[in-house]
């Protein structure tokens, strides 16, 4: 397996100069079809494309269609590829969810499958070659097989994969058809769904009919969540629906009423997490789940599988829980149940938490390169550095950037406060980065607002601030979060209700231990041993 971790960065980069390298003469679905077809089949010269063909005629089949596709994303403008969302499943994982999907009784030998976002075919092509290790001759598979594919290109090429795959000297047979899914009205009829769907906010317009409402909250439509109402929909009772989703649905606000549809229309097989999150897509640094359902009635329900998924370690149980009741409660990863439960919040220690102010590209007319009377330093999220005061820096790192206000603004922060940056990047070891704001900044301009990407953790009392700031950049406040949540970008109400340690154990753990992680683990352990009470310190 060629992991990004083991050669697979390497390959992408590879890929991305060969398309750079033909990228002009590739303007059309026809041409950029013709390269990728040339480059499956190692018809190609001594140039950069050709390297990259003799690179992947060494790779197992799996992989090659994998990079087949990848490349022919790389082709399309970077607008077309966000808006559709073309990234696909690598073969580890479309492997692993096919495993589940057959070890909770998917036939190959007799079922019927439905890929609503084909994309380049993983799952599809997949699939075709082990019901044809199962003994189906190719013309039954074709039979079994159905996909959609909203980029012309795409489909084509999807059609290539699977037809190699069974060995047909045509694509002709193969029923992967072009057009939208979302528009598309679909009978219960397969006996296995799926798809590693795209994401993104839509609008109802784009929809055929209101079954979004079933999922989604109105101007909180996101892609994914309809595509999981129309899986269920195409699924016959008592079929499978296996999805490749952002993990924002364990736990994210905005998905409360995809998580009740959910309870109420199938059985929750297995929740698996993804990763580490730089191993899973070309190119992207989204938290992914894969999820397995069982479309049925909400009679006779076990407890939910959850289980990690890995390029390395293949599929690794975590045990079997069961959902909360309501369905508007999050779904955690179940190892937070195992780790010992401080039993206080931000609160108990007196600091808020709010999210950052200022949107500079909606407000430019506001931002200032000097000081004003009216205006106020910016802290941007990039200035954020544990472990360091944190100081308004301009984006060019040099002086400040100021935001003016024409009024009194509950937006500017006189308080005692700390910065933490509302979303990380795959570089970054932790989800939650925070630095307390430089007393400094205070005495020379009175107060300060922060960029939207960030949040603002505020107290009457800096020594507050700055223990909750050396606790949520430990491991062990970390770690908790990340199985709370399940995205890269920080929720303020999630924040708001990490489970931290009491106050008083904190400070008692680090007058005993002067490394913050150890004290942060032994004020963990002694709250958990303290009766289930809060206090404020």
């Amino acid at each position: 397996m060629v992991t990004w971790r083991k050669g697979g960065r390497a390959i992408l980069a590879h890929a991305r100069r060969a398309a750079k390298e033909v990228g002009s003469s590739c303007s059309t679905d026809t041409a950029r079809v013709r390269l990728a077809r040339d480059l499956l089949h190692a018809r190609i010269g001594d140039d950069e494309l050709g390297s990259l063909a003799r690179a992947l005629a060494a790779l197992t089949v799996d992989e090659r269609h994998y990079w087949v596709g990848v490349f022919y994303t790389l082709l399309l403008s970077a607008d077309v590829r966000r808006d559709q969302a073309a990234y696909f499943t690598p073969p580890y994982l479309a492997n692993a969810v096919l495993n589940l999907a057959v070890e909770y009784g998917f036939d190959l030998r007799s079922g019927s499958v439905l890929d609503p976002a084909a994309g380049g075919a993983a799952f599809l092509s997949t699939i075709a070659a082990r019901m044809t290790a199962k003994g189906a001759k190719a013309g039954q598979v074709t039979g079994r097989l159905r996909g959609v594919e909203i980029d012309p290109g795409l489909a084509r090429i999807s059609r290539t994969l699977i037809a190699e795959r069974l060995a047909l000297g045509g694509a002709s047979s193969i029923d992967v058809q072009v057009g939208d899914a979302l528009r598309r009205r679909w009978k219960a009829e397969f006996d296995l769904v799926v798809a590693n769907p795209p994401y993104g906010r839509i609008t109802p317009a784009v929809l055929a009919g209101d079954h979004w409402k079933k999922v989604a909250h109105s101007g909180n439509i996101n892609k994914y969540a309809v595509f999981v109402e129309l899986c269920l929909r195409a699924a016959k009772p008592g079929a499978l629906v296996a999805l490749v989703i952002p993990s924002s649905f364990r736990t994210g606000p905005l998905y409360t009423k995809l998580r009740g549809y959910l309870r109420d229309q199938a059985q929750v097989l297995c929740v698996a997490e993804v990763g580490p999150r730089d191993e899973v897509f070309a190119d992207v640094a989204q938290d992914v789940s894969v999820l397995l359902l069982r479309k049925t009635s909400a009679e006779g329900r076990a407890d939910t599988r959850f289980c990690a998924i890995s390029a390395t370690t293949g599929i690794t149980d975590i045990g079997a829980y069961p959902l909360p009741k309501d369905w508007e409660e999050p779904w955690p990863c179940p190892t937070l149940s195992a780790m010992p439960h401080g039993g206080a919040t931000l609160a108990d220690y007196g600091v808020s938490a709010k999210a950052g102010y200022f949107v500079w590209n909606r407000e430019g007319d506001r931002l200032r390169r000097a000081a004003e009377a009216d205006a106020f330093p910016l802290i941007w999220a990039k200035n954020v550095k544990p472990g360091r005061p944190c100081q308004p820096a301009g984006k060019d790192g040099k002086g400040a950037d100021f935001v003016s206000f024409t009024e009194e603004s509950t937006s500017i922060v006189r308080r005692p406060a700390a910065v933490l940056q509302r979303t990380t990047n795959n570089k970054q070891p932790r989800r939650l980065v925070a630095a307390v704001v430089d007393p400094a900044v205070y005495a020379r301009w009175g107060g300060f607002v922060t960029e939207n990407h960030t949040i603002v953790l505020a107290g009457d009392r800096a020594a507050d601030v700055a223990l909750v700031c050396q606790l949520l950049n430990t491991a062990a406040a970390d770690v908790r979060y990340r199985a709370l949540s399940g995205t890269s970008a920080v929720s303020v109400q999630l924040l708001r209700s990490l489970d931290l340690p009491k106050p008083a154990c904190l400070k008692t753990a680090l007058k005993i231990h002067a490394d913050p992680e150890k004290a942060a683990v032994a004020a963990y352990e002694a709250s958990a041993q303290q009766p289930a009470s809060r206090h404020v310190a």
